[in-house]
């Protein structure tokens, strides 16, 4: 248990089939957590369902180091829950009265974690890593992250800082509000923590590239959750889809009057084909865009309603 007078801060370290980066991560983080004698830490490793022997590496790791200020725990799952499940199952389970989560994969850097504990003791509940630079990234995944939080800003009333990551630190008290009341089955966790207020900070930082292994962030992984993004904070697609609606209700309205003049009154009729063509094509762009925005709405209601665990432990060692 940590002395009185010493900060008591967990971290949180998701892996998923990282078995070739973690004695990496753990040496630059034990170097860090070395000379932070006046801080107690708890280590929570939270193995997300890997396959290639990373929970071997943990155990491995937890055996043979020994710290008089680090206590060492792992969460192991059934299965592959996913990112976000991990940092939650982590948050969940965390003691400390600030809680730092951290991924594994070499690209959050751990000399950060004492300026974020400086920042907490001095009354900010919440320390957000912001990235300036990922090393690795292509172009595109550059332009599709600026796209995404434009578009996520545009969309919600909340207002997110672009290029925020999953490294960050919460208060006690804030894992308490994401334990109560952020149970949502789609999650957007960097999301949850700038939408409950309180004091902040940020921090930039460069992500250096990755050495070792590969990302399991796809580009369909990114699409997933910017779409789980703008449908947690936003109603304004429905709004869209409303105005598409109305909008496209005024251009019928206009074509059947037009029409009905011109057979009227005019000397010929408009022509048939194209006016179908271009009216059967509006109609059903609108149609269908209508109902994807509606069925995604649904298929959230749908996963808040069946109330499934948002993860499953196998097992648990402190």
């Amino acid at each position: 248990m940590p002395n009185t007078k010493q900060t008591y801060v967990s971290i949180v370290v998701s892996l998923f089939n990282e078995i070739e980066g973690v004695h990496h991560f753990w040496n630059s983080l034990k170097e860090v957590l070395n000379k932070e004698k006046h801080v107690h830490f708890e280590l929570i490793w939270v193995n997300d369902g890997s396959t290639d022997g990373t929970q071997e590496v943990i155990d491995q790791i937890r055996k043979e180091s020994v710290f008089d200020n680090v206590d060492m725990v792992s969460i192991e799952f059934s299965k592959n829950f996913g990112h976000e499940s991990a940092m939650i199952a982590g948050i969940d389970h965390a003691s400390g009265n600030a809680i730092i989560c951290i991924d594994s994969d070499g690209q959050h850097p751990p000399e950060e974690i004492p300026k974020m504990i400086t920042l907490y003791n001095e009354g900010n509940d919440i320390v957000l890593m912001q990235r300036l630079l990922r090393e690795d990234n292509s172009f595109l995944k550059q332009k599709f992250s600026a796209f995404f939080y434009r578009m996520i800003n545009a969309l919600s009333a909340i207002k997110f800082e672009e290029n925020s990551t999953d490294f960050f630190l919460i208060s006690k008290q804030i894992k308490g509000i994401l334990k109560s009341n952020f149970r949502d089955q789609s999650r957007f966790i960097r999301g949850f923590i700038q939408s409950v207020g309180f004091s902040k900070k940020i921090i930039t930082f460069t992500a250096p590239a990755r050495l070792y292994g590969e990302s399991h962030y796809s580009y369909l992984s990114l699409l997933k959750l910017s779409i789980n993004a703008i449908f947690s904070f936003s109603n304004k697609p429905l709004r869209i889809s409303i105005f598409l609606s109305i909008l496209f209700v005024l251009f019928t309205t206009g074509m059947i009057g037009y029409t009905t003049y011109t057979y009227l009154y005019g000397s010929e009729a408009p022509s048939g084909y194209n006016t179908i063509i271009i009216f059967m094509s509006a109609s059903f762009s609108i149609l269908f865009i209508t109902l994807s925005i509606l069925s995604l709405y649904f298929e959230k209601i749908i996963q808040e309603i069946r109330k499934r665990p948002i993860y499953i432990i196998k097992q648990k060692n402190d």
